[in-house]
């Protein structure tokens, strides 16, 4: 599951956010992984050394740190979502190109690139190699959203014969199918509006609606991810313009309610609860990454410093505080 977008405020900043939707318990936090961070892929013989110090919420599974969404020191911003039944990888590793497994993906690219048009320039050079010994052991179907402090979003499909670089106009990414399906299916919703629908005749009867909401009756509401698209494109299009940083985050998890999947709610064939582990912000421009979890509603700020970039030289996971924390006024 999971549901992404990007936002952008007056006063030119920009963000990638999603929620983490898996019924597989995760244990995401903030992370911090140093500039020079070596990590050995799967499939590779060599290690590879990062160029670039990333922030994002991840965790260490073994010797590896898995990280699903975050931004690097150039405000290069990634976050992966699950892209079941579509996901075509290669079934085995390519000569001359860098072989990754799917959650390899965003420790390479945050680690060693600056902005989108150097991925798009390199993008050739790597492939994802269906495989069951990835760092979570079974192979993970995945898609990437991308944006940097351009504003542009860019998604990354394996739909076969490499990756391909997509052009997000509508900036919003969930699941399955792919993003060119979900952007045909807005015009199925030309008559979503904010405002209510006029009064009109039937006969000589003037009906009106009985309340607000009138141009949201089309409006879907289901927890799939053509559902949760078009809700978060809607609330990104008519939300009002954020003026600065504190005004953007907030609007962002207004926006991410909408597609927040509570537990109980979505039950998987197997039984277990999918639900939304967290709601996760990346400051492309201020480098501060923003978390909100289930069991803890407080937002949560990271910064990716100066200090940090050029002296700490290693990984540091940041542990939320567990259970709701809640501020008492009297």
């Amino acid at each position: 599951m999971c549901t992404s977008l990007t936002y952008s405020t007056v006063d030119g900043h920009h963000f990638l956010a999603r929620t983490m939707d898996f019924s597989f318990e995760l244990n995401g936090n903030p992370l911090f992984l140093p500039r020079q961070h070596q990590w050995q892929p799967v499939l590779e013989k060599q290690a590879i050394q990062n160029q670039y110090a990333l922030m994002g919420a991840g965790a260490k599974l073994g010797d590896q740190y898995l990280v699903a969404d975050g931004f690097n020191e150039h405000g290069l911003g990634c976050a992966e979502l699950y892209f079941a039944h579509a996901a075509v990888y290669e079934p085995q590793p390519v000569p001359n190109k860098l072989n990754l497994v799917a959650e390899e993906f965003i420790v390479w690219v945050l680690g060693n690139y600056q902005t989108l048009e150097e991925v798009a320039a390199d993008l050739d050079n790597v492939r994802i190699i269906e495989s069951d010994q990835g760092v979570m052991g079974a192979n993970q179907p995945l898609h990437w959203i991308l944006s940097d402090r351009s504003g542009k979003t860019m998604v990354i499909e394996p739909r076969g014969n490499g990756l391909q670089l997509i052009d997000d106009p509508v900036g919003v990414m969930t699941n399955t199918p792919d993003l060119d399906w979900h952007i045909k299916n807005l015009s199925n919703y030309l008559n979503l509006q904010p405002q209510p629908f006029m009064e009109r005749p039937f006969g000589n009867y003037q009906a009106g609606p009985f309340s607000q909401g009138t141009g949201t009756q089309a409006l879907p509401g289901s927890y799939t991810p053509p559902d949760r698209f078009v809700r978060a494109a809607y609330s990104r299009q008519y939300m009002p313009e954020a003026n600065n940083v504190a005004e953007g985050v907030n609007h962002i998890l207004h926006i991410l309610d909408n597609v927040t999947i509570p537990k109980g709610v979505n039950i998987g064939s197997g039984g277990s609860s999918d639900y939304t582990q967290y709601q996760g912000i990346s400051g492309l421009n201020n480098l501060a990454y923003y978390m909100v979890n289930y069991d803890n509603r407080h937002v949560y700020q990271t910064n990716l410093t100066t200090d940090l970039i050029e002296n700490q030289k290693e990984p540091v996971i940041y542990h939320l505080p567990q259970g709701q924390q809640n501020t008492i006024l009297n």
